[in-house]
């Protein structure tokens, strides 16, 4: 039930944090998650569920880290953009 508070609170940080998921906005705006192997079916259907209720505040809150669109460089790519977290790795 803690995890539920949590989500209430900063759902951000429980993407980031507890599920270890990259979050970032694409290019038309749209909150976007990034999995890597050792992510579960749960885990992701939990971390989809809370990027749906949580949609508008998640958007607002990684325009304000991510700063203001820009086109971006050649040698960066939307990967560069992610919500720097404890991501876990591909093994």
């Amino acid at each position: 039930m803690s995890v539920m508070t949590e989500i209430c609170q900063d759902p951000l940080a429980v993407l980031v944090e507890q599920l270890c998921c990259r979050v970032y906005l694409d290019g038309g705006g749209n909150v976007r998650l990034g999995f890597s192997r050792r992510h579960g079916l749960q885990d992701m259907m939990t971390a989809q569920g809370i990027v749906r209720s949580n949609a508008g505040a998640l958007r607002d809150r990684l325009r304000q880290i991510q700063g203001p669109a820009c086109p971006l460089a050649p040698e960066e790519t939307r990967a560069d953009q992610v919500v720097i977290g404890a991501f876990c790795p591909l093994v």
